[in-house]
């Protein structure tokens, strides 16, 4: 695997990983995909991006059945902080370690601390960078168009707060609706700000109900077909299983 920095001959290659990336990874919808493809991998934005000189775009090349291709890229903003803007891999290329050979890369190249912005919508990154010794460390907004979407920030060194300990105190039960719901706290679901915990429609435990958030003590918590669950009161959220770096 070869990494090198981006060239101009790379940025159709480049927007065709991005937008497949975003069509099989992220909860987007197409027409949010085209807008997000308008404003941040047309070309002409991306051959600013490649004279930005506080600006490094950095591509994998990775063998493709008998050729070498670009399978991923990463396009980072220099500051006091190097700031992950995006990282792409190609879908049919995952689990090959082309992400963490670009972060390697990024590492190896300057000692500025790292600093990733990463789409929440995203139903990978999130639990890649944490395994990378990034922590989570706020949300923020992000622009593209007229659309405003939401953004989880990851930080090196301490993070805001540990996810895998709960920031309030776990109940024995919760009252959902005027009846009393038994919370499993020795069952612990991972969440991007703290855990949650299952609960119960009875005290046998056999019929689940619900979700107890322990960043805020909501119980406003949903889930969807995807196995995703958010808390409604303060947005912590847990990405399901096999959204892992086994992806990247």
């Amino acid at each position: 695997m070869e990494i090198r920095p981006a060239d101009s001959e790379d940025r159709q290659r480049v927007e065709t990983l991005a937008r497949d990336s975003f069509r099989t990874s992220y909860a987007l919808s197409p027409q949010q995909i085209d807008t997000i493809i308008e404003n941040e991998f047309d070309d002409e934005t991306l051959a600013d991006r490649l004279e930005d000189p506080d600006a490094t775009v950095l591509v994998a090349e990775h063998a493709a059945g008998d050729t070498e291709e670009v399978q991923g890229f990463v396009d980072v903003a220099i500051g006091t902080e190097r700031t992950i803007r995006w990282l792409h891999v190609d879908p049919e290329a995952r689990g090959e370690g082309i992400a963490t050979a670009l972060l390697d890369r990024l590492r190896k190249d300057d000692e500025k601390p790292l600093v990733a912005r990463v789409l929440e919508d995203a139903v990978e990154g999130g639990e890649f960078l944490e395994d990378f010794g990034l922590e989570s460390d706020g949300n923020d907004q992000m622009s593209f168009g007229n659309e405003e979407f939401a953004v989880a920030v990851f930080t090196e060194g301490d993070g805001t707060e540990d996810a895998n300990e709960p920031s309030v105190p776990v109940p024995p039960s919760v009252t959902v609706d005027g009846t009393d719901r038994p919370v499993e706290q020795d069952e612990t679901i991972p969440g991007r700000d703290a855990p949650f915990f299952p609960t119960y429609a009875g005290e046998d435990h056999t019929d689940p109900y619900g979700y107890f958030c322990s960043n805020c003590g909501s119980t406003d918590v949903a889930a969807d077909g995807l196995d995703r669950i958010e808390c409604a009161e303060c947005g912590n959220l847990h990405r399901a299983d096999e959204w892992d770096d086994s992806y990247l």
